[in-house]
């Protein structure tokens, strides 16, 4: 991707890279209720962190925290080692294409906002491989919330991300690839805005300001400003459902 170096700054300037809270990340660890005493968990494309800290946190387990970006594992270790979590902390540089785990490894495994790299079923089928029967996957994924959207969020999405679909599908893909759902639910508005598309708007005139007269730069800020005017507008149609669910 032409200009992957400004997102990456942009996104290393937030408290996280997708929209989410801890909130939801408490609220989908709770649903998967009794789980080994002390899990191994696999969390996907972890960005900074913020859910892995918190699933070391709450899991009394450990956390191999995957990423392809480097700056983010590092900051995600840092705050490890500020609230005293290193050890369950276990930073891995991989891409989620090149995962060479063995099969039948993890208790869990955690995607929030992520798993859409892989292709939604195509991670699902990975991860099946990677959880140990009855293991649990946890995912947060783009749907559509509401019945016959708009044409024009319809053509966005045929551009933007075409294997967004609504709910039910979504369920029937977890279905399909040998998982029982155990729990869905949709992040609120308040998880694009206040955890992920305000702080975007704090940093991109510093960002603009400082590439001035980069058009690769600029072009790359303006496309999250424009992403960010489409959620305002359109948010009522689509949005991230948490998907919990059993092997």
């Amino acid at each position: 991707m032409e200009g992957i170096e400004y997102l990456y700054e942009l996104c290393e300037a937030l408290p996280r890279c997708v929209p989410g809270d801890n909130e939801f990340t408490r609220r989908a660890f709770s649903a998967i209720g009794k789980a080994a005493k002390q899990p191994l968990i696999l969390d996907i494309g972890c960005g900074p962190g913020v859910q892995t800290i918190e699933l070391a946190r709450i899991s009394n387990g450990k956390v191999i925290a995957l990423d392809n970006h480097q700056a983010f594992l590092d900051k995600l270790m840092e705050q490890a080692r500020n609230e005293g979590l290193e050890e369950k902390i276990i930073p891995k540089n991989m891409s989620m294409l090149k995962m060479d785990f063995e099969e039948n490894t993890f208790d869990i495994i955690w995607s929030e906002g992520a798993l859409y790299f892989m292709g939604f079923q195509n991670g699902l089928r990975r991860c099946h491989q990677l959880l140990k029967d009855e293991g649990h996957l946890a995912v947060t994924e783009l749907v559509y919330i509401a019945d016959n959207p708009p044409d024009a969020v319809i053509k966005y999405f045929e551009s933007e991300y075409p294997d967004i679909d609504n709910i039910e599908g979504k369920i029937q893909e977890i279905e399909k690839e040998g998982f029982k759902l155990i729990s869905n639910f949709t992040l609120p508005e308040s998880a694009w805005l206040n955890s992920y598309y305000l702080p975007i708007e704090k940093e991109l005139p510093r960002l603009n300001k400082k590439y001035e007269g980069n058009e690769t730069a600029l072009g790359v800020f303006e496309g999250f400003r424009n992403e960010i005017d489409f959620y305002r507008k359109y948010s009522e149609f689509y949005g991230y459902e948490f998907f919990v669910m059993q092997k």
